[in-house]
């Protein structure tokens, strides 16, 4: 069969997700072929669907998401509670496609990440887009969608979000041409998401994490006062936020997956006995049950597989207990941001005079191609993807914008008392 899933209520667009699946279904179905489409809302009702397919010993020969998405791939869901199948949810789904199956991501930046990884993981080959997604009633050059008798396109195009106002002009006088789908197969992704072979750079870059001084001010002035404290750092890197903290802890252990920057985070930390350094593997946190009193996440957050970290989170901190998060996102500055992000400017070129060899290290690395081949499979999120994923996790909690740069800021959260935290996994099995 030919299996088409759209989404119902992520955000808006979703009735002209509707058009376009059901053009799509009118031009593929033929007289020998099934084609099954279907609105979806949760992640749940996607599971249950592909298992009806399995046990009626069905099998899905094309499978096409029409929708919104992030840069770990759909998203489902509305914006008050957003859904996404993490990294370690999509290896371990079970679709039933037949052999020389396809998979078609019709939806923003699949092509950037998420096909490649999906190709891999379920031996298909997988097709998306790089650019931002619109709906078109041509598929050829972009042209309005005006009346509902209209077919619909999503399709992949330049635009303003990505080529601001002279993207939107090409856009819309069609000189631009829509973006063809990516191809990706399964031997085009190299699961690779650690920092092991940028392991030294790092660690020359990072010696003293306090250079940092809008994230460290942050951190500290949220840590509770009392220093008998258990304190739990995800994406530890090479331990320099934990040394600067073992003074003002009782306890703290650092987890990450790469063990060569976990090596780093030991030799760094040699006299500091109050510290230790775990491997993490997978979304499970070697941690006991409610043993640690704050969880902290600085710079790693966007990497984690959320909804069954923030189980796992949930699971290890003491009653009381809270998460600290601090990373940076994608975003363009607002206009009416602009009196911070220049004040933000002077200050980051304050601290390049003040820190020279801290960013002559930071230039190296970022210039390095192990570092860019690392960052290719750990992309960046937009602000809204965090945003709205934490807030709705932790209800009356609001992310903070502690840094704002031209087209990125850094966020910083305080999830408050954890036994706050709405339950996750709410639709998923």
């Amino acid at each position: 069969m030919i299996l088409i899933v759209y989404t119902t209520h992520y955000r808006e667009g979703s009735d002209m997700f509707e058009r376009a699946a059901k053009t799509l279904e009118k031009e593929l179905c033929t007289e020998n072929t099934q084609v099954v489409c279907k609105g979806i809302l949760t992640k749940k009702e996607l599971v249950d669907l592909f298992h009806e397919i399995e046990i009626t010993h069905q099998t899905i020969d094309a499978y096409h998401f029409v929708g919104h998405s992030g840069m770990y791939g759909p998203m489902y869901g509305t914006r008050d509670y957003p859904e996404q199948f993490s990294p370690y949810e999509i290896k371990n789904l079970r679709i039933p496609f037949s052999s020389n199956a396809k998979a078609y991501f019709h939806c923003c930046r699949s092509a950037r990440w998420f096909a490649a990884f999906f190709a891999k993981h379920h031996d298909v080959e997988s097709f998306g887009y790089h650019w931002y997604t619109t709906v078109t009633a041509d598929k050829i050059k972009f042209k309005k969608v005006k009346n509902v008798s209209q077919p619909v396109y999503t399709v992949g195009c330049k635009g303003k979000k990505s080529h601001g106002m002279i993207g939107s002009f090409r856009k819309y006088t069609r000189l631009e041409p829509l973006e063809t789908m990516k191809s990706f197969k399964p031997a085009d992704f190299t699961d690779d998401r650690t920092y092991n072979k940028v392991a030294a750079l790092y660690d020359e870059v990072f010696q003293d994490i306090r250079v940092r001084k809008d994230e460290w001010a942050w951190l500290t002035s949220h840590l509770p006062d009392s220093k008998d404290k258990t304190l739990l750092d995800i994406g530890c890197g090479n331990g320099a936020l934990l040394k600067e903290l073992s003074p003002m802890i009782n306890c703290g252990i650092g987890v990450d997956i790469s063990p060569k920057i976990l090596d780093k985070a030991k030799l760094l930390n040699t006299s500091n006995k109050n510290l230790e350094f775990r491997e993490l593997n997978g979304p499970e946190l070697p941690v006991q049950d409610h043993s640690v009193d704050v969880v902290t996440s600085l710079l790693s957050f966007r990497y984690l597989d959320w909804d069954p970290l923030m189980n796992e989170i949930k699971r290890v901190l003491k009653p009381g207990g809270k998460v600290l998060i601090i990373d940076m996102v994608t975003v363009p500055v607002k206009r009416k941001e602009f009196p911070r992000f220049i004040g933000h400017k002077i200050r980051h070129w304050v601290q390049r005079y003040q820190s020279p060899v801290f960013y002559r290290n930071l230039k190296k690395l970022v210039n390095d191609p192990d570092w860019k081949y690392m960052l290719r499979y750990n992309p960046i999120r937009a602000e809204h993807e965090m945003k709205w994923y934490l807030e709705s996790r932790f209800p009356g909690r609001k992310v903070e914008k502690i840094n704002i740069g031209y087209h990125s800021c850094m966020l910083a959260f305080d999830s408050g008392n954890i036994e706050n935290m709405n339950e996750i996994n709410l639709t998923y099995p």
